[in-house]
């Protein structure tokens, strides 16, 4: 019988390899080629464009390079650099793929939406990479399923309420969730965070972890930043990021209920700017919203409830939507009939971050004096009913928060 020896070099060999691996990946990368195909082209124009996109992490993407599809429906790009970072492909404006610039990347993306009803619900695109890269495809996974079982849950609420089925119904309000949506998301990443935090590509997931408030993540954050800051000096997006951080809970801390509603000064249909200086004396709700957001238009006849109920006892409703899109704006108000007053954002991201929010529609309850009662994620039934009973109870702003180094509107 013939005895197999397993020589001493041959472990060592295997455990080289990926140290070698994470040691290459510690130099600057000047240049990669990032290639990819799209199945389906857009019928609705002759330009099947593609765009190269560099994202900043603490505000819009930059665009870097574009091309045309070719005849196959391929691409390819030369991406030249000063060093590694988060980078995406906008496919026909449809579809995105986003990777990390520290090798050559390949892709096959969807393009198109090919379905009856679209809708542009993110598609998922696994994007061939370096070891570095394979975090951003597990992340984007990781926040594109949570997105989905989100919608799925809210629809299967909203749906359910308006069924006659009242057993489903008691299920859905008593039944015991073993690993709540929040939670699920948060265990799987803080999986990949652990396995990736001393990699630069770990800047990627530090965007979301902070919040505004004071506490174990944040401190995690800027912890993580400062050892990014330390090892890979050329990452000036980590500098970048710690100062964003900051300014958001700041920003927030002034956000604040009992602070005074920041000033704004937008445009109404009409063309004229417009502020809230009007609203003095009165409730008012002040309400984020998008064309192109579900929820926003589901909870619009609520808000509407509330605005006839209360209207004629010091109750009003402003709608500022942060569509860049003029022409599905005014689509959207003639479609939904709102009967308050109509603003349009000038700067999408400037509003988003005035008023730190990432998701819509996002509401302020200001009371008479301009100071904020309260900030609603959501119309949820728990927010219709607290705003009905600041005003029913006319109730004020905390005067203990209270500060009067912020001009009120």
């Amino acid at each position: 019988m013939k005895r197999f020896v397993l020589k001493s070099w041959m472990p060592l060999a295997l455990l080289a390899s990926p140290i070698t691996m994470l040691a290459q990946q510690n130099k600057i990368v000047k240049s990669i080629t990032v290639k990819g195909k799209v199945q389906f082209r857009d019928p609705r124009t002759k330009e099947q464009k593609i765009w190269l996109m560099k994202e900043s992490l603490v505000g819009k993407p930059t665009a870097v390079d574009s091309c045309l599809l070719k005849e196959d429906n391929s691409f390819t790009f030369t991406l030249k650099q000063d060093h590694q970072g988060v980078y995406s492909i906008d496919a026909l404006h449809w579809d995105h793929a986003t990777f990390w610039s520290d090798a050559d990347v390949k892709v096959s993306m969807r393009g198109y939406d090919t379905a009856r009803y679209k809708v542009k619900v993110p598609h998922y695109n696994y994007v061939e990479g370096s070891y570095d890269n394979n975090f951003v495809n597990m992340s984007v996974l990781n926040s594109e399923l949570n997105y989905r079982r989100m919608i799925d849950e809210y629809n299967m609420q909203y749906y359910a309420k308006k069924s006659t089925d009242s057993a489903f119904n008691h299920y859905l309000e008593t039944r015991t969730v073993y690993n709540p949506l929040s939670k699920d998301f948060e265990t799987r990443q803080e999986i990949l965070i652990r396995s990736y935090q001393d990699r630069p590509v770990a800047i990627y997931a530090i965007r979301g972890m902070a919040g505004t408030e004071a506490g174990e993540k944040y401190d995690r954050a800027l912890s993580m930043l400062d050892v990014l800051i330390g090892k890979y000096p050329w990452l000036t997006e980590a500098k970048d990021l710690k100062k964003n951080i900051i300014f958001n809970m700041e920003q927030a801390q002034k956000l604040k209920a009992g602070k005074p509603m920041p000033s704004i000064s937008y445009p109404t249909p009409g063309g004229q700017l417009a502020n809230l200086e009007k609203y003095k004396g009165k409730y008012l709700l002040v309400d984020f919203w998008a064309s192109w957001c579900g929820p926003c238009r589901q909870a619009i006849p609520k808000v509407k409830e509330l605005y006839e109920t209360y209207k004629e006892k010091g109750f009003a409703v402003v709608s500022i939507s942060i569509d860049t899109d003029e022409k599905a704006w005014r689509k959207a108000m003639k479609d939904e009939n709102m009967p308050w007053e109509q603003m349009l954002s000038s700067n999408k991201d400037e509003t988003m971050k005035t008023f730190q929010f990432s998701g819509i529609p996002t509401l302020y309850l200001v009371d008479p004096e301009g100071n904020i009662i309260n900030k609603y994620t959501g119309f949820t039934d728990e927010a219709h009913e607290k705003i009905e009973n600041a005003i029913k109870n006319k109730e004020k702003a905390p005067k203990a928060v209270r500060s009067a180094s912020m001009s009120s509107f």
